[in-house]
C-alpha cells in the first residue's frame, strides 16, 4: 500500500516535469461583496436620477394693526341737531340759542326740545308743537303762532311781543315769566290753564 503511494507520487512528479513550467493555481472563488455591479456607462446609457428640489413656501409677515384711541377734549360747544329741521321731528333736539328768525317752520315737532336762547323773530311756527319744550329767554317777536302746542312748555324770559298767538294751546304752563304777552294775545288762545293743573280737555 506504501509502495502504490510513492509510485503514484513520482508518477505525478514526472508528469509534472514532462510538461515544462506549467503552474497549478487553486481555484479562487470570489466573495459574494466583490462581485462589482455592471457598469452603466459600458452600454452607454445613464443612470435613471431622481432630482428632488426642496420648495421654501414664504408666508407673509402678519400685520399689526395698531389703533389709536382719540380722546376729545371737552368743551362748552355742543353738537346742534339742525338737520332735523328737514324731516319736520325735532324731538329731544338740541337746539339752543338756535337763530330760526323769518324761516317758515310749520307744523314741526319740537316736543322736549332744548331750545332755551333761541331766536324765532318773524318766523312762521303755525301747527308746530312745543311739548314739554324748554323754550327759556326765546324770543318769539312777530312770529306766527296760529294753533302752537306750548302744553306744559317752560316760557320762563320767553318774549311774545306782536306775536300771533290764534288757536295756541297754553296749557298747565306759568305765564309769570313771560315778557311781552298782552290780554289782547290771550284772547285769541284756544286754550289757557294756568301750570298746576294736570290735564286740559
Amino acid at each position: 500500500m506504501m509502495k502504490a503511494r510513492i509510485l503514484a507520487v513520482v508518477a505525478a512528479a514526472t508528469l509534472v516535469g514532462g510538461c515544462g513550467n506549467v503552474e497549478v493555481v487553486a481555484p479562487t472563488t470570489l466573495a459574494d461583496d466583490a462581485i462589482a455591479a455592471p457598469d452603466p456607462t459600458d452600454d452607454g446609457q445613464a443612470e435613471p436620477t431622481t432630482t428632488i428640489e426642496a420648495t421654501t413656501t414664504t408666508q407673509p409677515e402678519p400685520t399689526t394693526t395698531t389703533s389709536t384711541t382719540t380722546t376729545v377734549p371737552v368743551t362748552t360747544t355742543t353738537v346742534l341737531d339742525i338737520a332735523c329741521i328737514k324731516t319736520t321731528a325735532c324731538q329731544y333736539a338740541n337746539l339752543g340759542g338756535v337763530d330760526f328768525s323769518r324761516l317758515k317752520l310749520d307744523f314741526v315737532d319740537f316736543s322736549v326740545a332744548k331750545m332755551a336762547g333761541a331766536n324765532f323773530v318773524g318766523a312762521n311756527l303755525t301747527n308746530s308743537i312745543f311739548i314739554r319744550t324748554d323754550l327759556s329767554a326765546v324770543n318769539f317777536e312777530g312770529a306766527t303762532l296760529k294753533n302752537v302746542d306750548f302744553t306744559a312748555a317752560t316760557l320762563t324770559a320767553a318774549s311774545f311781543k306782536g306775536a300771533n298767538l290764534e288757536g295756541a294751546v297754553l296749557c298747565d304752563v306759568d305765564l309769570t315769566g313771560v315778557l311781552d304777552l298782552t290780554k289782547e294775545q290771550l284772547e285769541k288762545v284756544k286754550k289757557f290753564k294756568t301750570k298746576g293743573k294736570v290735564y286740559c280737555p
